[in-house]
C-alpha cells in the first residue's frame, strides 16, 4: 500500500513538473514573440519618423544638400518597402529561402551608404557636396533597384505558391458541391435510394 501512494506521489510530481515545465515554455515563447512584435514596431514607427523629419528638411534645405537628403529619403523608403515585403513573404511558411539574408546584407549595405549621407547633409561646402553626389546616387540607385528585384522575386514567388493552394481549393470546393449536391438529390427523392435486400425463408 505504502509503495503504491509513492507511486502515485511519484507519478504526480512529474505530472507538475511537465505541467509546470511545458507552462514555462508557453510563457517564454509567448514573450519573444511579443517581444519581435513590439521591436517591429518600434522599427516601423522610427521609420516613419525619421522619413517625415527627412521630408520636412527638404522644404528647408537648397541645392547639393537638398539632394542628399532626397538621396536618404528614396533610401529609406527602399528599405522599408523591401523590409514589408520580406516580412510578409516570411509568414508564408518559410518562403522564400534566402531572400531574408540577402535583404540583410542590403540593409548592412544602406546603413552605410546612409551614415556617408549624413555626414555630407551637414557639409557647408558645395564644391565637394556637388563632387561626392554623382557616386552616392549611383550607389543609392543600384540599393534601390537590389530591393526592386528582391520584391518582385519574393512577389513571383508568392503568386506562385498562391496559384497551387488556390488549384487544390478549387478542387476540394467542387468536390464537397458535388457531394452536397448529390445529399441534396437523395433527401427529394427517396425512391432513388436503392432497395434494401429481402430475404425469404426459402433462400435461407
Amino acid at each position: 500500500m505504502i509503495g503504491t501512494l509513492m507511486d502515485v506521489s511519484v507519478g504526480t510530481a512529474v505530472l507538475d513538473t511537465l505541467l509546470i515545465g511545458g507552462a514555462s515554455a508557453t510563457v517564454v515563447v509567448g514573450a519573444a514573440v511579443t517581444s519581435a512584435v513590439v521591436a517591429l514596431r518600434r522599427v516601423r514607427r522610427s521609420a516613419s519618423v525619421t522619413a517625415a523629419s527627412l521630408r520636412m528638411r527638404m522644404i528647408r534645405e537648397t541645392g547639393p544638400r537638398r539632394d542628399v537628403v532626397r538621396l536618404r529619403l528614396d533610401l529609406l523608403q527602399a528599405v522599408e518597402g523591401g523590409r514589408t515585403a520580406i516580412g510578409t513573404a516570411d509568414t508564408r511558411s518559410g518562403f522564400p529561402g534566402e531572400a531574408p539574408a540577402l535583404f540583410k546584407r542590403i540593409q548592412a549595405e544602406a546603413r552605410v551608404v546612409d551614415q556617408h549621407l549624413r555626414v555630407l547633409q551637414d557639409e557647408d561646402d558645395r564644391d565637394r557636396l556637388r563632387a561626392a553626389l554623382p557616386a552616392l546616387r549611383q550607389r543609392v540607385g543600384e540599393l534601390v533597384e537590389l530591393v526592386r528585384d528582391l520584391r518582385a522575386a519574393v512577389a513571383a514567388g508568392l503568386q506562385a505558391a498562391s496559384d497551387g493552394a488556390m488549384s487544390e481549393l478549387r478542387a476540394d470546393v467542387a468536390r464537397e458541391v458535388a457531394a452536397l449536391r448529390a445529399g441534396q438529390d437523395r433527401l427529394r427523392d427517396p425512391s432513388g435510394l436503392p432497395t434494401p435486400p429481402t430475404w425469404t425463408k426459402g433462400a435461407i
